[in-house]
């Protein structure tokens, strides 16, 4: 006997399923096709600098298809070009997680003009990804431009050195030649106001390391005054006598940046290299190898911190001032605050060795940091007090938990030097700030 089976039942379904496939597939079609479309369009009206139609079409293409590359890129082109750089790390984050390289070109645009900083650790991942020429050029303009940040002010064991009118002036003991003058040498005589330090150059930066005091001239060369027991001003020879004027320590055109604590000096060169005299027996400056670009370098009196290009966070021993520890990862920022080191992450989130001071209870904590409602660009402190500044150029205050914004000074630096907060100023001159006080005031 012959069974018959009737087959029906079982067809429908697999034709059901076969034409929601197919429907999907057309929808699917449709809507890659009115994306391009919307694409097309956006890139039309970017090109006539029309931005908002720009902004609206590449949104509406990214809304039918959240994988289409171009208007990713498109809409990153006109918020730049709009003046919201703001918006583009978001729209690009699914391009960058996949190693696209435009998609790093343009979040290091829109980061560059408010933190010069942050490009520069997105275009070392950038050139990690590539190893392009072009790629590389771009990476060291923009280390060149992280290193330009003003310095005109510096605080010592017990001496100022300051800019002003074109010149150093220095004030406060100089028992050890630290003023940079003959005046009182080998005596206790201090010198309360600033005088000229009768520098021989035209100087661009000043730094101060114990009892040591050091001046970048207009030709990035490096000058160097006062104590030299442990070979700090790196000329191959120590002294514990009392030394008269300036020597000029490096002559080769790319000084950057100088830092150190007693009886150290580190140097920051325009290639991003350090180099390193004093305790230790190094009389002559020496390169330390293996930390790639340098960034940023800061000491107080006792330990000196670095920031790779690559968002690495050093700092020296304090018994070995070659060694260094890495403290931190994907950092853009840092400073000291007396014996704290405080760090930004590229995340945004404010991180600290021992523990961070009172900070507003509206700011997020996650039990490693805290993260503001605004994206930081940066970092200065002084015990118990921040100064943030973020990518509109307001200044945030916190001091006991209080936050206070000023919108009204624009800065082109801010750091901290032994404790004192210092603003750098567009028109070239600086502002000291007490931050238990709610102003800064004149150096």
């Amino acid at each position: 006997m012959n069974i018959r089976v009737k087959k029906l039942p079982i067809v429908l379904p697999l034709l059901l399923v076969a034409a929601l496939l197919v429907s999907a597939a057309v929808m699917s079609r449709m809507g890659r096709t009115s994306a391009a479309a919307h694409t097309d369009l956006g890139q039309k009206y970017l090109n006539d600098m029309n931005y908002t139609g720009a902004v609206a079409e590449f949104l509406q293409s990214i809304s039918l298809d959240p994988t289409a590359q171009e208007a990713r890129l498109g809409l990153a082109q006109a918020y730049i070009a709009s003046g919201s750089p703001e918006m583009v790390s978001g729209i690009l984050e699914p391009l960058t997680e996949a190693g696209t390289p435009e998609a790093y070109r343009l979040l290091i645009e829109s980061q560059r003009a408010a933190d010069p900083v942050q490009a520069l650790i997105t275009a070392q991942k950038l050139v990690e990804r590539t190893d392009s020429d072009e790629d590389y050029a771009l990476r060291d303009a923009l280390l060149s431009e992280a290193l330009a940040r003003p310095h005109s002010y510096a605080q010592g064991y017990d001496q100022q050195l300051a800019l002003s009118g074109g010149e150093v002036r220095s004030s406060g003991s100089n028992t050890l030649g630290q003023l940079g003058t003959g005046q009182s040498i080998g005596t206790d005589q201090i010198q309360p106001a600033l005088q000229s330090a009768q520098f021989p150059g035209t100087p661009q930066r000043v730094y101060c390391a114990g009892r040591t005091s050091y001046v970048i001239d207009s030709g990035h060369n490096l000058w160097a005054a006062g104590e030299n027991r442990w070979g700090q001003l790196g000329v191959s020879y120590v002294t514990t006598l009392p030394q008269e004027g300036w020597t000029q320590i490096l002559d080769t055109g790319d000084a950057a940046a100088a830092a150190g604590s007693v009886g150290t000096l580190y140097v920051l060169k325009t290639d991003g290299s350090l180099w390193y005299a004093g305790q230790g027996g190094v009389m002559d400056l020496r390169r330390i190898n293996g930390l790639g670009p340098v960034a940023a370098i800061d000491s107080n009196n006792w330990q000196t911190a670095i920031l790779t290009a690559q968002g690495a966070l050093y700092l020296s021993d304090e018994d070995d001032p070659l060694h260094w520890t890495r403290i931190a990862r994907d950092v853009k920022h840092f400073c000291f605050s007396d014996t704290e080191l405080l760090w930004v992450t590229t995340e945004n989130q404010i991180c600290s060795q021992y523990g961070l001071p009172q900070l507003p209870d509206t700011w997020l904590w996650d039990g490693q940091g805290v993260t503001p409602d605004f994206t930081i660009t940066a970092i200065a402190a002084a015990p118990d007090a921040l100064l943030l500044r973020d990518a509109s150029n307001t200044l945030h205050r916190i001091h006991n938990g209080t936050h206070q914004t000023t919108e009204n000074l624009p800065t082109t630096s801010i750091y901290t030097t032994n404790g004192t907060v210092i603003l750098e100023l567009p028109n070239g001159t600086a502002q000291r700030w007490d931050l238990t006080r709610q102003t800064p005031e004149n150096l």
